[in-house]
């Protein structure tokens, strides 16, 4: 699926940091085994985030996948939209809500003040010299907190920047 090499000097850190994946996932999933063969300190460095929004203290972490799944769709990023679509219906997520949040990030099937905090996100990644400082504290006035806005805008950059990382190293056809 990804074009790497295996990483044969740190096999043994891999395979206890595989172990932790599948914990969390319930699986491996390919683009983990690829990043730790690239280097397992990204491998590392990408479980600390994953946690850090697991449990973030103000967000439903469903908020991140639902992020997720929009830019996925927008860039069309394969395995991210099937890996995103899977993880939120096992949740009990209904298609339907993925379909309408795929559409417009402003109909996530949470409440308003997470729909403005996902339409602020997607503006700060895709339209960032339109970001104002009244823009900021609309969100505050919604109980968000600056911590709150910087994780909903780094996540959503972390997939933008991920997704091109992976589309570089998935195996295509050659021409």
């Amino acid at each position: 699926m990804f074009c790497y090499q295996k990483n044969t000097l740190q096999q043994e850190r891999l395979e206890k940091l595989f172990r932790k994946i599948k914990v969390i996932y319930g699986a491996l999933p390919p683009q983990m085994v690829w990043l730790g063969n690239i280097e397992a300190d990204y491998l590392e460095d990408f479980l600390k985030s994953v946690l850090r929004m697991v449990h973030h203290p103000h967000i439903n972490p469903d908020f991140f996948g639902f992020i997720r799944l929009h830019v996925a769709y927008k860039e069309d990023y394969k395995y991210c939209k099937m890996f995103n679509t899977k993880l939120l219906l096992s949740k009990g997520f209904l298609q339907e809500q993925l379909n309408l949040a795929i559409k417009n990030i402003s109909d996530i099937p949470f409440e308003q003040n997470y729909q403005l905090l996902a339409q602020f996100a997607l503006k700060s990644i895709y339209q960032s010299t339109h970001v104002h400082c009244h823009d900021f504290d609309i969100l505050y006035k919604q109980g968000w907190n600056q911590k709150d806005v910087f994780d909903a805008i780094e996540h959503t950059g972390t997939i933008f920047r991920n997704g091109r990382i992976l589309t570089a190293y998935s195996k295509k056809e050659s021409l």
